[in-house]
């Protein structure tokens, strides 16, 4: 059976199960249901690539990234829960998968939730990924993730997901706690690529803040440096129309040899404001201060960014997004996500104009 065939079967047999189980769910305690989003959008660039041309494209996750899941819960009794998730991306304006070797490159775990908090085991976001909320837009158009999309291995970015973790998460008055450990699987060596991270997040009425640390153990992944880690601070002010949103990461490569570390200082505002019912308008600046590395590529990148959001129902919602970036000394920067829409020139300019359909 080739690979392509595998997954069909595998889907079939997860959606003939959400199936039956969602109809027996009253009578058994268990549930099971496909959720997702499609995120697609047509985009514009000035100066992209190498030869500094315009580039007209479709581009998947403008605002949200495409993904398909599959979740289900199991009532246990006593308070107790059983659950499974299972979510893979995918660029719907080509219908292939984001990750060409795994297909619930998303979510791919299984775990117990009770009054503690739950606990679960697979693949999930490290708890950075999980408590890092504070960003008007994210996803597309957004450094918060990424800090800088500057070509080349200067993405320094917060840890994301993780395979071969465990997490935990529980949430106590208006503090949320988590913590989570990706087994580096290495012999000889239970430090060798592994990954954890560790957060807390305030949720008070208008006011939200975050603090979290990650750490990613790998030679391979950052040639000369060992380690890489975060540490972040942001928060968010809600009042009844606006909501203000501000940030702070540090960004460090620990070095093998007595080198400076290659570091990254970070900092992020931004605010949306409902306009009217359905309209909401949000924009952000992101700031870089890039320093000690190796091959040159320091410089003070900053991106400024708009989007106007449209929601037509509470499942489809359309956007028109906007953004600057420039980086000094004519390093090669992008609004986007994609390396191959960089501007060599150190400038760039985009829009996306698309569309987000929940399910």
């Amino acid at each position: 059976m080739t690979k392509k065939c595998a997954v069909a079967a595998l889907l079939a047999s997860v959606l003939m199960f959400s199936g039956v189980t969602s109809a027996q769910g009253a009578s058994s305690g268990g549930s099971a249901t496909i959720y997702g989003v499609i995120d697609v959008g047509m985009e514009y660039f000035n100066n992209a690539g190498r030869r500094g041309g315009s580039l007209l494209r479709l581009q998947s996750g403008g605002a949200s990234t495409s993904r398909i899941g599959f979740k289900g819960v199991e009532d246990l009794g006593g308070g107790m829960q059983s659950f499974f998730q299972l979510e893979g991306g995918f660029l719907a304006d080509s219908g292939d998968g984001s990750d060409p070797h795994s297909f619930f490159n998303r979510q791919a775990n299984v775990g117990l939730a009770g009054s503690y908090g739950k606990v679960l085991i697979g693949r999930s976001e490290s708890t950075t990924g999980d408590f890092s909320i504070n960003d008007p837009l994210s996803n597309h158009y957004s450094w918060s993730g990424a800090s800088t999309h500057m070509r080349g291995d200067r993405k320094d970015g917060i840890l994301g997901r993780i395979s071969n973790v465990v997490k935990y998460e529980g949430k106590f008055g208006a503090y949320r706690l988590g913590g989570s450990y990706g087994l580096g699987e290495s012999a000889g060596s239970h430090a060798s690529n592994a990954r954890y991270s560790a957060g807390v997040q305030y949720l008070g009425g208008s006011v939200t803040g975050v603090l979290t640390f990650d750490r990613q153990n790998s030679k391979l992944a950052f040639p000369g440096y060992d380690q890489a880690s975060n540490i972040q601070v942001s928060g968010s002010y809600a009042q009844a129309l606006a909501k203000f949103f501000a940030g702070y990461r540090r960004y460090a490569r620990h070095a093998l040899t007595a080198s400076k570390d290659v570091r990254s200082d970070f900092v992020w505002i931004g605010a949306s404001y409902l306009m009217w019912p359905a309209t909401t308008v949000s924009g952000a600046v992101y700031h870089v201060d890039l320093r000690n590395d190796p091959k040159g590529n320091n410089g003070t990148p900053t991106m400024y960014a708009v989007r106007l959001s449209y929601a037509m129902s509470a499942r489809t919602t359309f956007y028109a997004t906007g953004a600057y970036a420039a980086a000094s000394n004519s390093q090669p920067v992008g609004v986007s996500n994609a390396v191959n829409s960089y501007s060599e020139s150190g400038a760039q300019a985009g829009i996306n104009i698309g569309a987000t359909h929940r399910f």
